[in-house]
């Protein structure tokens, strides 16, 4: 059907269904012709009337009557048809514009079914095309099946040729190995007699190398030892000095190996060096890029290490006070670093979950150990740095062998916070940790147990590297809180011996100089305290 058909179609269809109220229309408009001389006829009676007829008869009363009742009739009907034309007009109206919608409705159809007639032929053009592809592809994949044929009866055939070769093969092989095992046993007797006294040389030269790196490991460490007088230690009452240091946040503090000095590293992106005795400001080291997060001095004190939050360890030679050396390859914040005892090598433990090892000398990464968790501290368990202990976010601390970057011990559930410091002992047997579950721990580092815990009231952990520290002659451990007091245990019975505040806000760090003369408190709040710890220094103040 075309669409002038389908269009005449639902006129004759509109059409018909407004010819539905012709006959009502025409009878309504019947009735009103019959209403109005109805009424004329009712005026003339009524004029009649009022002339004054004073014959008139009962009858024409009562045709009156009738007459009126029947136009009151009329009347009525007619509002009725009134009310029913009303209505219809109304579902004409109604009837008008759905039709109207229905044929837009229509139109747009046949807009779509246009559409799709060309869709579908062009649709029709590409099966058509697919088909004759098809009829291509199946002639070609006759062709393959034949090749394939010939190809498989070829390989049938060369695999007869293959077992037979492989026949002759192992007969060949057979006869080879029996002369090569009879040649093997006369060799095995020669070689493992050489081997044998070659294991043996080896043996002696590693034991004879090993007492000669031990002999100068004690020898330097003898040495150090023998130039630092311990002096007797005394707890102190109160600060003996206060310094205001650095133009930003304090985040770490380190006194030196040989007591002469100590050294603060900050926001400020520098590290300060000051007179051990005095904490006169003596030098100002520059170079990082972004916040120190910790310092460390070699055990000469020629060198000092930085450790920063852009991912870098720096070296400065602390003769020129110059930039030494920059090691970079860790893809976090570097939190901590240490020289081994023969300042040769550095580790450093970093937020990207691995610890490194690096020669100074070159600034080459000889080693990378990955450690399962973000490294917050970390300390030598031995001078040479064979040995590697590390703190961690996960609440867990690690042992690790340096030399082959394999996990030696894990000790979980020490605390239940994560670690912020680990520190050996001045005789090497015991290891302190601080944590943020704000207790303090000694730990057996040969059968890895805790020797003796540490708390009290006052005291909060408040930095996730918050460091804490023995005394030098390993009688006291030393921490700072999160209100700015610091707090001293006695090793031996566990019990506070100091809370002390002298601090305006959280204390991020505590250092002992090795001589036992002075301990050195930072706040985060750009200051440092000095604490008389001698008996010397105490006498001094009395006087």
């Amino acid at each position: 059907m075309t669409f002038r058909e389908t269009l005449l179609e639902r006129l004759r269809a509109r059409d018909k269904a407004a010819n539905a109220f012709h006959d009502i229309i025409v009878t309504n408009n019947r009735l009103l012709q019959q209403t109005i001389e109805l009424e004329k006829k009712n005026k003339a009676i009524e004029a009649a009337k009022n002339d004054g007829s004073s014959t008139e008869t009962a009858g024409s009363t009562q045709r009156v009557a009738e007459l009126d009742r029947r136009i009151r009739e009329l009347n009525e009907e007619r509002a009725d048809m009134y009310k029913t034309q009303s209505q219809n007009a109304q579902r004409l109206v109604t009837l008008n514009e759905q039709l109207r919608t229905r044929e837009e409705k229509d139109i747009q159809q046949v807009e779509e079914i246009k559409h799709l007639s060309e869709s579908v032929k062009k649709l029709s053009a590409k099966c058509d095309l697919q088909v004759q592809q098809l009829r291509e592809k199946d002639v070609a994949i006759q062709i393959l099946q034949d090749e394939l044929a010939a190809l498989q009866l070829e390989m049938v055939t060369t695999e007869d040729k293959i077992k037979k070769l492989r026949k002759e093969n192992d007969q060949l092989l057979e006869r080879w190995m029996n002369k090569m095992n009879e040649e093997a046993e006369k060799m095995n007797e020669a070689t493992q007699f050489y081997e044998t006294a070659l294991e043996q040389a080896r043996v002696d030269a590693d034991r004879q190398k090993l007492k000669q790196s031990r002999k100068r490991v004690v020898s330097s460490s003898a040495d150090v030892t023998k130039s630092i007088q311990i002096s007797s230690i005394a707890l102190p009452e109160k600060a003996s000095r206060r310094i205001n240091v650095h133009d930003a946040e304090i985040h770490c503090i380190s006194a030196s190996s040989t007591g002469t000095m100590f050294a603060t590293g900050g926001a400020d992106k520098k590290v300060k060096l000051f007179d051990a005795k005095t904490g006169n400001n003596t030098h100002s080291l520059s170079g990082a890029l972004q916040t120190i997060t910790s310092v460390a001095f070699n055990s000469t004190d020629e060198l000092i290490l930085g450790t920063c939050t852009d991912n870098a360890t720096r070296i400065w030679s602390l003769s020129t006070h110059r930039l030494k050396q920059t090691l970079t390859g860790h893809i976090g914040k570097v939190y901590s670093a240490k020289f081994t005892a023969d300042s040769k090598k550095i580790m450093s433990g970093s937020h990207d979950r691995t610890l490194k090892v690096w020669d100074v000398q070159t600034g080459n990464n000889l080693r990378t150990i990955f450690t399962f968790s973000s490294c917050n501290d970390l300390c030598l368990m031995d001078p040479d740095g064979q040995t590697v202990i590390s703190g961690h976010l996960d609440n867990n601390i690690r042992l690790w062998d340096a030399r082959t970057g394999v996990g030696i011990k894990e000790l979980t559930g020490i605390h239940s916070g994560q670690i912020t410091s680990v520190s050996m002992s001045p005789d090497g047997t015991t290891l302190l940790t601080n944590s943020r579950d704000n207790t303090l721990k000694i730990i057996d580092v040969r059968m890895y147990d805790i020797v003796r815990s540490f708390q009290a009231d006052t005291y909060r952990n408040g930095l996730n590297w918050s460091r804490s520290t023995f005394s030098p002659d390993g009688k006291y451990v030393a921490a700072g809180s999160a209100d700015g007091s610091l707090h001293i245990w006695n090793t031996k019975t566990g019990k506070p011996e100091r809370a002390i505040l002298e601090h305006s806000s959280v204390i991020c760090g505590v250092a002992w100089n090795p001589t036992g003369d002075f301990l050195y408190t930072a706040e985060k709040n750009k200051a440092v305290c000095m604490w008389g710890t001698s008996t010397a220094s105490k006498s001094n103040r009395a006087k």
